[in-house]
């Protein structure tokens, strides 16, 4: 088992804390990510925002800390005329006009069929897509559908949108040519998943990857928790193939077991790359959070916190409620630190690996 102290914190606000740059974090529905607001081709601002209030503020960090880009509070407008009044609603980061960049935000309210794109004009954000009647196709009809950016084409660019249906073997993959999105993957609903997996499950959620460690985002993770099943699937020439499945059930990945349904992961730069080619597993409520990378056809552990556990430099990962995500601290191309926050209570920590 590693040692917690692996990892130390570069911002630490307790339980309860403060937030982060005057963002309170005081609401359960509190979300966040990692997003390049000032197109620098860098992951190096959060936006946090509470659904069903029309609250999201984007923060970076300056010379005394974190400081909002942009603010609208509780209760608030939102973001580029998208009102953030639903629960439901989700925003993701997406490289809309294929820059290499993810300056553009997707918002989008599953279950109505809403989806807006929004670009940053020197702080004032507009929609350049803006549809109540889902995308490409998709219809975005189930309060289940969720988003995420890919590298279709192995190009560099997360500049395509796949959209999928938990539960219902859905995913579809869309391209963009000038706000013009078309589908070049459709498995429709019910369908039959993608290389193999089925996506038959509601727990099923997926995301891009780096498994080949090119620097490019063109392989999907999906996986299961509760269940131990992970399949990481690759595009070879015009069909997807697994390059590693464990079925349901399964062992997990690199000695992961994924038997909670609590289980999340997300790709991550643990060696300083400047590449998401390392996996996060962590066991929100357990302390658990492991941090795999791959050798070669199989993946070992660099850190592991097992369950229960210590959780990861001193944050203790011991609510329910705890999420995490990758984030460039440093600003210098590698999204090599970990976010870890608590919503309801205040709570972030920005943590760094010990050198």
């Amino acid at each position: 088992m590693s040692a917690p102290t692996a990892y130390k914190p570069v911002y630490a606000e307790g339980d309860p804390g403060k937030g982060i740059g005057g963002y309170d974090l005081k609401s359960p529905a509190d979300r966040a990510f990692a997003f390049d607001y000032d197109s620098s081709g860098k992951l190096d601002h959060i936006v946090l925002y509470r659904p069903g209030t029309g609250t999201c503020w984007i923060l970076k960090k300056g010379d005394n800390g974190w400081v909002p880009v942009y603010a609208q509070g509780d209760p608030g407008k939102g973001i580029g005329g998208y009102d953030l009044r639903s629960p439901d609603d989700r925003l993701i980061a997406f490289d809309y006009d294929h820059s290499g960049k993810a300056d553009h935000l997707v918002c989008y309210r599953p279950g109505t069929g809403t989806i807006w794109i929004l670009k940053n004009d020197c702080g004032q954000f507009r929609a350049v897509y803006e549809e109540s009647c889902g995308i490409g196709g998709y219809d975005l009809k189930s309060k289940a559908d969720r988003c995420f950016a890919y590298d279709y084409d192995s190009c560099g660019r997360i500049d395509f949108l796949a959209l999928y249906r938990p539960g219902t073997g859905t995913i579809w993959i869309l391209s963009n040519c000038s706000g013009t999105f078309t589908a070049v993957y459709a498995q429709g609903d019910p369908g039959s998943g993608i290389a193999g997996y089925d996506l038959k499950s509601p727990a099923d959620r997926c995301f891009a990857f780096d498994w080949e460690g090119n620097g490019k985002l063109d392989e999907i993770v999906l996986y299961r928790p509760g269940t131990g099943t992970v399949w990481i699937v690759q595009k070879q020439g015009t069909v997807f193939k697994a390059v590693y499945a464990q079925g349901d059930p399964g062992q997990g990945i690199g000695g992961y077991d994924l038997k909670s349904p609590a289980d999340r992961c997300f790709a991550f730069d643990y060696d300083g790359g400047e590449k998401l080619d390392e996996l996060v597993l962590y066991r929100p409520g357990t302390g658990t959070l492991w941090i795999l990378q791959r050798d070669g056809a199989a993946y070992t552990p660099d850190y592991a916190q097992g369950d229960p556990g210590l959780g990861i430099g001193g944050y203790d990962l011991k609510s329910a409620a705890d999420r995490c995500f990758a984030l460039d601290y440093k600003s210098n191309g590698n999204p090599d630190h970990l976010v870890l926050y608590r919503p309801g209570t205040g709570t972030l920590w920005i943590l760094e690996r010990e050198t």
